[in-house]
């Protein structure tokens, strides 16, 4: 009986070893996706280097808004065609770096899907219900370029009114 007991005991903790084994198999299957080195260059470089440019845009946004707002602060109301022409400077200013808004949320979805990449795969890792998918290569809708990458907002400025300029001549 002695015999068979060491048997069982034996066979059990086999069984627990391969367990244990493809557990690892399945895990290094389901991280290769995040250690894949194009993932780590790529995607979670880019994921890193938005959301420093975000930050970077958030904080000249605040700067401009303050500044807008003192230099409302100062305005002399005696004259009041003055003091209006310079409020509504103000605002347009206010109004125009508030437009960071949108540029920050399309920076910080490329840093949501990195993050949701990983999240996935850890969360399947700890309990193995969620569906753990490797990341999609989006090379078309990429959001923003990168500061020093991209078109200079003066050349966007010109296609869009040589464009209009066609489009009024035609029209």
């Amino acid at each position: 009986m002695a015999g068979k007991g060491k048997l069982d005991l034996v066979e059990r903790l086999t069984n627990e070893c391969i367990d244990v084994c493809q557990a690892v198999l399945r895990g290094r299957k389901y991280l290769a996706p995040l250690l894949d080195p194009s993932f780590r260059a790529h995607k979670l470089q880019r994921a890193l280097n938005e959301q420093k440019a975000a930050v970077g845009e958030m904080e000249m946004a605040v700067d401009r808004i303050m500044t807008a707002v003192e230099k409302m602060s100062e305005i002399d109301f005696a004259d009041s065609g003055d003091a209006a022409r310079r409020v509504a400077e103000c605002c347009g200013e206010i109004v125009e770096a508030c437009c960071f808004q949108d540029i920050t949320g399309q920076r910080m979805s490329q840093v949501n899907e990195a993050l949701s990449a990983i999240e996935d795969t850890l969360t399947f890792l700890s309990d193995g219900t969620a569906e753990a998918a490797p990341p999609e290569d989006q090379t078309l809708l990429n959001g923003p370029a990168l500061p020093g990458s991209g078109m200079e907002q003066d050349a966007v400025d010109e296609i869009l009114a040589d464009d209009k300029g066609k489009q009024e001549a035609l029209g």
